[in-house]
């Protein structure tokens, strides 16, 4: 039972309840003894003066008459008043029937200051409650003694008792059910979270958590839930979009292989057909491990957990590098194709043989896509944080409506399903880009050209 997390809320909620309750009754209880002890020494210091002021005016013979008067009044179980000499020696008293054991003065009352006064505390035999005394000095060195049974504030502070037991009883059982609803208050959004996560687990991705005013960690909690679920779904959907590509892209080479195994086989047998053959199956397979690899590195690149040199990389040079590497191939199309870098050297941090394919699949692109006569310019510029890497050609352009998809694994748009490719050039470069902190875009107009442009966080070495 104590296992839930409601039933723990609900017994930690009972237990504050209880400490609070205990430590306010602690506090009230000191209180109202302190009070009534105060309360009942100030009237034992009045009555004392009064009894020395009608002693020193009327003498002893009022003073005895008054404390018999008084005495039975207040009940002589309750009261009791004397008079003592310096000595001491008891000179008159109210009736002390009823206080039996009553001891002479202790010594330090011998010793008071007259007009001064001692309290103190009596048990006596027989006297369920204690005493309260007072000894009160006169300037003839006689001493008033009055003493008043605690009964009245004892059977007080025992009724106090008894009502706060019921009170926190009451209480804690007020307490217990306060805290049982609110817990379970508490818990419900949690609940209907774990009844969503359920669905989940059975594959039931397209509900969502609804946000209710249950307090913004829930609502922080369902938001987050929700963008998880989104995101789930669309891994899910991109998982059987790529599956399905891979599928038609393996099936390809694959149709292709089996085809002129088949050709081979059933034609005149020569070693020249099976060098062809074998020819061909090595080119399949190696366009395969391409197509497979590349597909890995961009889901690992995007999942995070692609291993990359943290290595400074000079950008200008890799520039120039792919500049070398594909002029020959731009020059074979009549391709313009030019490179703008600037004086200084500009690095950044990370992986160079990844940034370079990267690169590389930006220019391929370019002259693939650019005419004869057409142009191709890669241009590198730089500020205090970035560096941006654009490679700009003036080819056929990008239909508006291909562009928000052109960095999805295999996507071709219409104009480019007709040219040699597989659809994950692009998305490998965007996935390396940003594994290095950097960001990939693109501008475009059909008939026009298109631009790319490279973002990366930019490295200054230690002079």
């Amino acid at each position: 039972m104590l296992s839930r997390v409601s039933s723990r809320l609900t017994l930690w909620h009972t237990a504050l309840f209880a400490a609070l309750s205990i430590t306010v009754f602690a506090l009230l209880y000191t209180v109202l003894k302190t009070n009534l002890g105060q309360r009942m020494d100030e009237s034992l210091l009045n009555e004392a003066k009064e009894f020395e002021t009608l002693y020193q005016t009327q003498g002893i013979d009022a003073l005895r008459a008054e404390f018999k008067m008084e005495a039975e009044a207040e009940g002589t179980q309750r009261v009791f008043f004397r008079l003592l000499s310096p000595r001491p020696e008891e000179c008159a008293s109210s009736d002390l029937s009823e206080w039996a054991g009553l001891d002479p003065p202790p010594a330090e009352v011998a010793n008071l200051q007259p007009r001064t006064e001692l309290f103190g505390t009596l048990s006596l035999p027989g006297q369920d409650h204690a005493i309260r005394v007072i000894y009160k000095k006169m300037d003839n060195g006689a001493i008033i003694q009055i003493g008043y049974t605690r009964k009245e504030d004892d059977d007080l502070i025992a009724n106090y008792r008894a009502l706060f037991g019921a009170c926190i009883a009451v209480m804690l059982l007020c307490g217990g059910v306060v805290g049982w609803y609110m817990a379970k208050k508490a818990m419900r959004a949690v609940e209907r979270i774990t009844h969503f996560a359920e669905h989940i687990g059975k594959g039931d991705f397209r509900q969502r958590i609804a946000l209710d005013n249950e307090g913004t960690e829930i609502v922080e909690l369902a938001v987050a839930f929700n963008k998880m679920l989104e995101r789930i779904q669309s891994l899910v959907t991109e998982l059987r979009e790529v599956t399905t590509s891979i599928a038609h892209d393996i099936r390809s080479p694959l149709t292709r292989i089996r085809g002129i195994a088949e050709t081979t086989l059933t034609g005149p047998s020569s070693i020249d057909a099976f060098q062809e053959m074998s020819g061909i199956v090595i080119e399949e397979c190696d366009r395969l491990m391409g197509l497979i690899s590349t597909a890995l590195e961009i889901a690992e690149a995007e999942s995070g957990s692609a291993s990359l040199p943290k290595v400074p990389i000079d950008l200008s040079t890799l520039v120039k590098t792919a500049h070398e590497l594909f002029r020959p191939v731009a020059e074979e199309k009549a391709i313009f194709f030019t490179v703008d870098v600037p004086p200084e050297t500009l690095f950044t941090l990370g992986d160079k043989s990844r940034l370079q394919r990267a690169l590389a699949h930006l220019v391929d692109n370019g002259i693939k896509y650019t005419l004869s006569g057409g142009q191709l310019a890669v241009s590198v510029k730089a500020d205090r944080t970035n560096v941006r890497i654009s490679v700009s050609d003036s080819g056929i352009g990008i239909h508006p409506r291909d562009l928000p998809h052109i960095f999805e694994r295999f996507y071709r748009g219409d104009k480019s399903r007709s040219t040699p490719g597989n659809g994950l050039g692009l998305s490998f470069a965007q996935a390396i880009v940003r594994a290095h902190g950097g960001k990939i875009s693109v501008a475009s107009s059909p008939g026009k050209g298109s631009s790319f442009t490279m973002t990366l966080p930019r490295l200054f070495p230690p002079t």
